[in-house]
């Protein structure tokens, strides 16, 4: 776990990551990484908190898609959970707010 991880917990059917920090270029790499590795153990849902995100550049974006992708790919699916003001803007301004399912908390995402 790296310190832009928070915490990660799971069950069979699914797998929550709480993220805290800034996803920017330097960071993105550790985080993409991680989640490609929680992708491979094919959770259901893969649900992550960006509740304690205070920043994402287009690196960190584009990590996200990517573990989309790879979750759509094998029957999974991505949800981002209540993204900070910030992140709800970068997300508005990319139009990846149609693309990504976006919830206000996790129990939404759980029951989803």
């Amino acid at each position: 776990m790296t310190d832009l991880i928070e915490s990660v917990s799971r069950n069979e059917n699914h797998t929550v990551v709480r993220l805290n920090g800034e996803i920017d270029l330097h960071r993105s790499p550790e985080l993409h990484h991680a989640l490609v590795d929680l992708c491979n153990e094919k959770p259901r849902r893969l649900i992550v908190n960006l509740s304690k995100v205070q920043y994402i550049d287009s690196s960190g974006i584009g990590s996200l898609v990517d573990v989309f992708r790879r979750l759509k790919r094998g029957g999974g699916a991505l949800f981002l959970v209540s993204p900070s003001e910030r992140v709800t803007s970068v997300l508005e301004i990319t139009r990846l707010n149609e693309f990504f399912t976006i919830v206000a908390d996790e129990q939404q995402a759980l029951s989803a």
